[in-house]
C-alpha cells in the first residue's frame, strides 16, 4: 500500500458508498453537527501530503556543506547520549558527505575517518575498526599536498593530526600493539607542542589536549608494568583538570581511581586509599548517582579487605555496607551488580569468620538469584559453594553434603562432569560422602561400617618369603 493511501485511510475514506449506487463525493465542509466529514479529512490529508513533498524538495536542495554540518551536530548529539548505532550512521554518512564536498584526498576527508575511528572506539570499543580508519585518514594527510590557505586552516590540520595520532595509539593500544602504541602517542605530544605555538590557539584548549594525551600514555604505562610512569602522567593529567576545571571537578574522580590503581600496583596500598577517598569526598560534594556512590564505596571496602590489617576491618564492612545499599536503592535488590556485591560482602564476612551473618545474607539472596540468572547459572552454584564451605567450616558435614551436591548438579550442567570444576567439587562429595556423620544419619552403626571394609586379606597382597624367591629356603 502507497503512503497516499495510507494517509487516506488512516482519516477515513472520502468516499460515501451506498447500497446500488455509484461512490459518491462529499462537496460540504463540515456536517450539520459541526463534526468533520471524509472530505474534510481527504483534504487535511492532501494537505499533510504537499507539506511532506515541500519537505522533500528543500531536503534536496540543501547542499553537500549544509547537510555535512548537520549530520556532524547529530553525530555529536547521539555521542553524548551515549547512542551508539545513531552515531556511527551519521559518522558514516560524514564520510560520504565529506568525499562529495572536498574529495577524496582533501584533509577534512582524513578528519572524517578519524572522526568515524573515534567513534567505533569509544563508543562500541571497536579498536580494529578504529586503526583501520585512523590508518586511512593518515595516507590521506600524507598525500595530500596542499598548503593551509590560512593560519586557522593550519590549526584545524593541527588538531586534526593530534586526534588521529592519538586515536591510532589507543586502538593499537587495545590490539596489545604497546611499542607502536607508545609511538604514536609521543607524535600527538609532538604535534600538541607546534599546535601550542599558534595564535589563536587558547591554554584552555591546550590543556584539555595535554590532559588526554597524559591519560592515554598513563594507561599505556600501567599496561607495559611501568608503575613509577604511570602515576607521574596521571598526575600530570590531574593537576591539568584541577587548574581548568578546580579541584572538585567530577572530571578528578576517574583520575583519582586510576592513580589509586597505579599506586596499588606498585605497593602504595596507603596512597591507594588516600585517592580512593578523595574521589569519594569529590562524589558526595556532587551529588553522585546511586551507582556512582556505590562503585567508589565497594573499591574502598576493597582497599581496606586488601591491607590485612585488624584496624581495617570495621572500615571495610561499613563500607560494603554502605556500597550494598547504594546499588540496591538505585538498582533494586535482584539486579545482577546489587547481587555481585553481595557476594563480594558475604566473601569478605566468611573471611572474617562471621559465618552466621555471611549464611544470612547468601539464604536471602538466593530467590533473588533464582529468579534473576535461573535455577542451572553460574551466580547460583557460587551461592551454594558459598553456603557449603561455610557449613563445613562449622563442621556440619550433613548440610555441606547437600550444598556441595546441588553445587555439583548445576556444574554438570554448565561445564560438563569432566571440567576441573566439576571434578573437583565431584571429590568433596565423595569425601563428605564418607563421614561417619552422614553414615549415622542414614541409620549405620559404626560396626556396619566397618562390615562394609574390605577383608584384609584383600588390601594386603600375597607374597612371597622375604628374603628370597623361592618357596622353600632349602631348596
Amino acid at each position: 500500500m502507497s503512503s497516499t493511501d495510507e494517509d487516506l485511510n488512516s482519516e477515513g475514506s472520502s468516499r460515501i458508498y451506498s447500497p446500488g449506487a455509484e461512490t459518491q463525493y462529499c462537496d460540504t465542509g463540515t456536517s450539520s453537527g459541526g463534526t468533520e466529514t471524509p472530505c474534510t479529512l481527504n483534504g487535511s490529508a492532501r494537505v499533510r501530503r504537499k507539506q511532506r513533498n515541500a519537505l522533500k524538495e528543500v531536503a534536496i536542495m540543501i547542499v553537500p556543506e549544509e547537510k555535512l554540518a548537520q549530520a556532524e551536530q547529530r553525530a555529536r548529539m547521539h555521542s553524548a547520549n551515549h547512542k551508539e548505532m545513531p552515531a556511527i550512521q551519521e559518522l558514516v554518512r560524514c564520510v560520504a558527505l565529506t568525499r562529495i564536498s572536498f574529495g577524496d584526498f582533501h584533509w577534512r576527508m582524513a578528519h572524517a575517518h578519524i572522526n568515524l575511528a573515534k567513534g567505533y572506539l569509544h563508543l562500541k570499543g571497536q579498536a580494529l575498526q578504529a586503526k583501520q580508519h585512523c590508518e586511512k585518514g593518515k595516507d590521506i594527510m600524507y598525500a595530500n599536498t596542499q598548503l593551509p590557505a590560512s593560519e586557522e586552516e593550519r590549526g584545524e590540520i593541527l588538531r586534526c593530526l593530534i586526534t588521529m595520532f592519538l586515536t591510532l595509539g589507543q586502538a593499537l593500544m587495545g590490539l596489545g600493539n604497546l611499542k607502536e602504541a607508545e609511538q604514536s602517542l609521543l607524535k600527538s605530544e609532538k604535534v600538541a607542542d607546534e599546535l601550542r605555538r599558534a595564535e589563536e590557539v587558547t591554554q584552555e584548549e591546550m590543556r584539555q589536549v595535554d590532559t588526554k594525551i597524559n591519560l592515554a600514555l598513563g594507561r599505556l604505562h600501567v599496561k607495559e608494568g611501568r608503575w613509577g610512569e604511570a602515576v607521574a602522567s596521571y598526575q600530570s593529567a590531574l593537576q591539568l583538570v584541577q587548574l581548568s576545571k578546580g579541584e572538585k571537578s567530577t572530571e578528578c574522580v576517574s583520575i583519582y581511581q586510576d592513580l589509586a590503581a597505579a599506586e596499588l600496583a606498585r605497593g602504595g596500598h596507603d596512597e591507594h586509599v588516600q585517592y580512593l577517598l578523595q574521589a569519594h569526598s569529590i562524589l558526595l560534594t556532587n551529588a553522585p548517582s546511586g551507582e556512582e556512590e556505590g562503585k567508589i564505596t565497594l573499591a574502598l571496602a576493597e582497599a581496606h579487605t586488601s591491607s590485612g590489617r585488624a584496624e581495617d576491618h570495621d572500615m571495610a564492612e561499613h563500607y560494603y555496607q554502605q556500597s550494598l545499599q547504594c546499588y540496591q536503592a538505585a538498582m533494586g535488590p535482584e539486579h545482577p551488580l546489587s547481587l555481585s556485591v553481595l557476594d563480594s560482602y558475604s566473601r569478605f564476612l566468611i573471611l572474617a569468620k562471621n559465618y552466621q551473618a555471611a549464611s544470612k545474607l547468601l539464604q536471602e539472596s538466593l530467590p533473588a538469584k533464582l529468579s534473576t540468572f535461573g535455577d542451572f547459572s553460574a551466580e547460583v552454584d557460587e551461592t551454594y559453594r558459598l553456603l557449603g564451605g561455610i557449613e563445613l567450616a562449622q563442621g556440619r558435614q550433613k548440610s555441606a553434603f547437600k550444598k556441595f551436591k546441588k553445587c555439583l548438579e548445576i556444574q554438570t550442567f554448565l561445564y560438563g562432569s569432566q571440567h576441573k570444576k566439576t571434578r573437583a567439587t565431584q571429590q568433596t562429595v565423595q569425601l563428605l560422602a564418607k563421614s561417619p556423620e552422614l553414615a549415622l544419619a542414614e541409620g549405620r552403626s559404626a560396626a556396619d561400617h566397618l562390615k562394609q571394609r574390605p577383608l584384609f586379606c584383600a588390601v594386603i597382597p600375597k607374597r612371597s618369603i622375604s628374603g628370597g624367591t623361592k618357596g622353600n629356603v632349602y631348596d
